[in-house]
């Protein structure tokens, strides 16, 4: 399949927008953005949650409606980040005794990692498994085949979620007749694009402040650590100011204007005039915005400790991003309530960006496609159909776009495949993992191996049976037979 005919559709549910990209990766390894959409999405997402399925599944119609206007292609699939509250990491160990001295195999790790995803799910399902370690005797390691031993302990950090936030998911794009290719980890593809090889090597934090969630991710060896994602964000702080009898859209102008995260004094300032003449005073507003802001910075420090990992062992320190982190001062009170000394904010990602084949120019100028943009450098399959107004139909007149077929898909390597509905399960290099693929979004030899799994379409098999009844009844007539039955035997 040529690349230009490879598009990737990503959507980011968030909580103040869903925001969609429709996009190609390119030979250079920039991201070409086709077509792009933002809606905004505070009456029916909650902290990255869906809250009401009409009112998200209308959100997606009209995403999908401007997309494939754009395009001009149907959209049959699409990957959707998730980052929602009650997504985060978990530790497991899973121990073998393996009786007498054995050659570690793929297969006993293999089993191992089966044996991990067995852990209690209390409505929990596991998207992602990064394997930490393994242990041999006194031997740690973090490749164990070929290496001999008695016994071997695998210790794993299990990426879960709630399995029925999820569920709610593919729910709302099932019934626009949208596939999932994959459920892929907002957060992680975005600290792929911001985070260096050394921050990441020799120990970092990754936070990301949105509207009502800010989430962390501790890294260390190049390997993620922690991942937690806190119920607070920006919008906590539009709340609290709402106390002084102000409205949601005038508090976030006035927290833009006035706010600040960490000020040492508040003395000597005018009161702040609101849009209908009232007055409300400085230090009132200060000692809100400071106080949620302050509220945050401990929660984030919470998580880098519950991580196991101190400031002494994340030597690449803090990589701040996300629109709450653009508060005036944050940067001060990071310093007060982590003790990080070393700190970077960032806008934008790394990932070159062109848009329809030119730079990007304003797109993206605020780093809200930033996500979008990170999932369709993490994501690899189309996600598109047939030019509009050529889709296959079937006898009976369905449209046929959005069908998908289930095959076989090797897997890049690592440890985490995506299968049908977009569940995520390890796998070793060179393993398979199944993925619902569309036909149009397959490669000429990948099409043939369909087309041998489908065998003989529902029609032929019932001309064959139709002839199978004449052959039997009349008996003194030349068998009946058809057009399929001529290549078979020949």
């Amino acid at each position: 399949m040529a690349i230009d005919d490879n598009i990737i559709v990503t959507i980011e549910l968030g909580s103040s927008r869903i925001t969609a990209i429709a996009g190609h990766k390119q030979p250079d390894g920039a991201i070409n953005v086709l077509a792009h959409v933002q809606k905004k999405s505070d009456s029916f997402i909650r902290k990255g949650r869906i809250n009401n399925i009409n009112k998200t599944v209308q959100c997606i119609h009209d995403i999908k409606e401007h997309l494939e206007k754009k395009l001009q292609k149907s959209i049959t699939r699409v990957y959707v980040g998730v980052g929602g509250m009650g997504l985060h990491s978990v530790r497991n160990s899973v121990t073998r005794h393996l009786g007498e001295k054995t050659q570690i195999t793929e297969d006993i790790v293999r089993n191992l990692l089966d044996s991990n995803r067995t852990m209690p799910g209390n409505d929990r399902e596991i998207l992602e498994v990064i394997p930490q370690k393994y242990i041999l005797g006194a031997q740690e390691t973090d490749d164990a085949v070929g290496i001999s031993s008695e016994s071997i302990e695998g210790q794993f950090l299990n990426i879960v979620a709630s399995a029925s936030v999820n569920q709610d998911i593919r729910d709302c794009f099932s019934q626009k007749g949208i596939g999932i290719a994959g459920i892929p980890i907002s957060h992680c593809a975005l600290a792929d694009t911001i985070l260096s090889e050394p921050e990441k090597r020799s120990g970092c934090v990754f936070v990301d402040m949105g509207a009502e969630t800010t989430s962390v991710a501790v890294y260390r060896n190049n390997l993620l650590r922690h991942l937690a994602i806190i119920p607070l964000g920006g919008a906590s702080i539009n709340r609290d100011l709402c106390s002084l009898q102000i409205e949601d859209e005038e508090a976030e102008s006035l927290k833009r204007q006035y706010g600040s995260a960490y000020r040492e004094n508040t003395e000597g300032h005018a009161p702040i005039v609101l849009q209908d003449g009232r007055t409300v005073s400085f230090e009132d507003f200060s000692g809100l915005v400071e106080a949620r802001m302050e509220e945050i910075i401990l929660n984030i420090n919470n998580q880098i400790a519950l991580s196991g990992y101190d400031k002494s062992q994340l030597i690449g320190g803090l990589i701040v991003a996300g629109g709450a982190a653009c508060m005036k001062d944050t940067d001060k009170a990071f310093l007060k309530y982590t003790g990080f000394e070393k700190m970077r904010f960032v806008k934008n990602i790394r990932q070159q960006v062109r848009v329809e084949g030119k730079a990007q120019g304003n797109f993206n100028a605020d780093g809200s496609y930033n996500t979008a943009i990170a999932l369709i450098d993490k994501c690899e399959l189309n996600c598109c159909g047939a030019e509009l107004g050529t889709e296959t139909v079937d006898i009976f007149g369905n449209n046929m776009a959005g069908n998908e077929i289930p095959v076989s898909k090797p897997s890049t390597g690592g440890v985490t495949g995506l299968q049908n509905n977009g569940e995520h399960t390890p796998s070793v290099s060179g393993e398979a993992g199944g993925q619902a693929v569309s036909d149009n979004s397959l490669t000429e030899n990948e099409q043939e191996v369909v087309q041998k799994q489908k065998g003989p379409g529902a029609f032929t098999k019932m001309w064959r049976k139709f002839s199978e009844v004449a052959r039997k009844v009349v008996a003194d007539e030349e068998p009946i037979i058809n057009e399929e039955e001529k290549k078979e035997k020949k």
